[in-house]
């Protein structure tokens, strides 16, 4: 991670709280430019969070195991009471099995009510080598590879919204996203 030439856009104050999400198949570089936030990660209970999970612990963050298939409300509860205590919250949306590239509610939920908004973060790897096999099509920056991360603006998910309202918003957050 360290000899990626990382270029980022728009980027909040550090001490900012927020909800950053991005997506599962560029994570690499999302939880490593976050790492110095205070930041706590939902990381799934499967083999595969256990290794992202114990990389994760050495970069500073608290670690909340746990998934939309798995573990899921009291990891939510976890992380919730996590932002509450002034850590950001950083999420894959789509994760841990997709699909890709769809926003699943737990950021949302994380927003309402923790009070603090999300922030999507859009992440391009120059060079890559991509996992094809993989459900995201998982994509590992290569070494010295310039990455682009371009931070979203603030979105905050004050009240549970109907099907139609929270797809459009869903659309706005996937659009800075893709």
């Amino acid at each position: 991670m360290r000899s990626l030439r990382i270029k980022t856009f728009n980027a909040p104050d550090e001490d900012k709280k927020a909800v950053y999400i991005f997506w599962h198949s560029a994570m690499l570089a999302g939880w490593w430019i976050l790492r110095n936030r205070n930041p706590s990660a939902m990381v799934s209970q499967s083999r595969d969070g256990e290794i992202l999970s114990n990389i994760l612990k050495r970069w500073g963050y608290e670690v909340i195991r746990g998934s939309s298939s798995k573990g899921n409300k009291e990891a939510l509860y976890k992380i919730i009471d996590s932002a509450k205590q002034n850590r950001s919250i950083v999420i894959t949306p789509d994760g841990p099995r997709g699909p890709a590239n769809v926003i699943k509610n737990g950021a949302l939920i994380v927003s309402k009510e923790a009070g603090i908004p999300v922030i999507p973060v859009k992440i391009i790897y120059r060079n890559k080598y991509v996992l094809s096999g993989s459900w995201d099509k998982f994509e590992i920056p290569l070494p010295f590879s310039i990455c682009e991360i371009t931070f979203g603006n603030e979105h905050y998910y004050k009240v549970f919204l109907n099907e139609p309202e929270l797809a459009a918003f869903k659309n706005v957050l996937n659009a800075e996203m893709s």
